[in-house]
């Protein structure tokens, strides 16, 4: 028999996307731009080089991101004072407020395909969910 656990995180990670990208229309984001603005209002001032890292997707990918959120005026690019070639980003007041309605939009989703769980069952899957992401970090590549 197949294991199905990889299948089913990634389908699950997908709707999940969906509906957080649905209901966040309106604000105007998506779901992978609200993942930059959480990862950089942790690492304010990061090279754009090290956020991409962090997101663990190519820096090309990064900059369409950042350009997006510069032009609404959610983070601002600083010239990397010990690299002529390299920016730093930092997140804007408007960001932050954004950032708290997107974890509102965030938190709904969850609950809503959490639903069928009960509270002890959400519980043991995070921590177990939590394990596993802790036991693969530390891993090294892939077999």
């Amino acid at each position: 028999m197949h294991s199905k656990f990889g299948f089913l995180s990634y389908e699950i990670s997908h709707i999940i996307r969906q509906r957080f990208n649905k209901a966040a229309e309106p604000i105007g984001l998506t779901h992978a731009q609200w993942r930059a603005l959480v990862h950089l209002s942790e690492n304010q001032n990061c090279r754009q080089i090290d956020l991409a890292e962090i997101l663990e997707i190519k820096p090309i990918t990064l900059v369409k991101q950042i350009d997006l959120l510069e032009e609404s005026g959610m983070v601002v690019r600083n010239k990397d004072t010990d690299d002529r070639r390299a920016y730093r980003l930092s997140i804007t007041d408007k960001a932050v407020a954004i950032i708290q309605e997107l974890w509102k939009i965030a938190d709904a989703v969850e609950s809503e395909v959490l639903a069928t769980l009960s509270e002890e069952e959400r519980r043991l899957m995070t921590a177990l969910l939590d394990r596993v992401k802790s036991s693969i970090a530390t891993c090294g590549s892939p077999p």
